[in-house]
């Protein structure tokens, strides 16, 4: 096991724990890994996480069931950051003058003291753009935490939105094709397509609404049976995006879709 890198998507929800292990081989990704357990509907606050003793022993005990090497990505619930796109200045840059260049921006772009932010940023669709995504440091060190006290070291925080779009794309859904990601209390949604969006709403998830929200979409794919049992909809497995798997594998395979997609998010570069 000390050679083995598998990458982790670690997703904690109100009421559940998901966590899932691949390892990449010659010909598709392999499922090594998956975990799943019950926590209380308070763990998370208006998305903060909120550390307890149960949360922490789970932890810990999972802990040791990881190999040595791992990239671990952890989802966090799109409400908790604000985002802008920032125009990339015409003289090319690279590290560290790009890192110095949106930090720069951060004032103008976030209502916010630039210096209690923590700052991420990508190419957005325009290739002349910059998608800069900012974090309370307080929020981020309230998630990292109970994992750092649990011996884990997460490589990257990840939208959760974000991560089923990895899913999406991998489906592949088409243009103008939607994915729901049921959670309780609220539900994340991605639409496919040249211009790909995603997001959160707390508001509720029939079929008629979906439609009034988003009317140019053609499908609906759900990664969950249950709540959207309408014809018109397609169920979404999840873990058949893996070319090897081996049972036992988890009963409701929809409540991996989160976790398969942060392990599924390409290295950073």
């Amino acid at each position: 096991m000390a050679f083995q890198r598998w990458q982790i998507g670690l997703d904690i929800q109100n009421g559940q724990l998901c966590a899932l292990g691949i390892e990449r081989r010659r010909h598709g990704w392999q499922l090594r890994h998956w975990w799943q357990q019950a926590l209380p509907h308070d763990t998370l606050r208006n998305g903060v996480l909120q550390t307890s003793a149960l949360l922490q022993e789970m932890l810990t005990r999972w802990q040791r069931h990881l190999p040595k090497r791992y990239s671990l990505r952890v989802g966090l619930p799109p409400q908790l950051v604000l985002q802008r796109t920032l125009p990339l200045p015409e003289t090319s840059l690279r590290e560290p003058a790009l890192s110095r260049y949106v930090a720069a921006s951060a004032p103008r772009l976030f209502p916010v003291e630039a210096s209690t932010l923590s700052l991420d940023y990508r190419l957005a669709g325009a290739a002349n753009q910059l998608q800069v995504t900012a974090a309370r440091r307080e929020v981020i060190t309230q998630w990292l935490s109970p994992l750092l006290q649990a011996g884990l070291h997460p490589d990257v925080f990840e939208l959760s939105s974000l991560a089923l779009m990895q899913v999406a794309m991998r489906l592949p859904l088409q243009p103008q094709q939607l994915l729901v990601h049921p959670l309780g209390e609220h539900w994340l949604w991605t639409i496919a397509g040249e211009d790909a969006t995603s997001g959160a709403s707390s508001d509720a998830l029939t079929l008629a609404h979906l439609y009034e929200t988003f009317p140019q979409i053609k499908t609906v794919f759900c990664t969950s049976p249950h709540l959207l049992p309408e014809a018109e909809v397609q169920h979404v497995k999840p873990l058949a995006l893996l070319r090897y798997r081996q049972p036992p594998l988890p009963a409701q395979e929809g409540d991996f879709a989160i976790a398969l997609g942060l392990a599924l998010r390409p290295e950073d570069r």
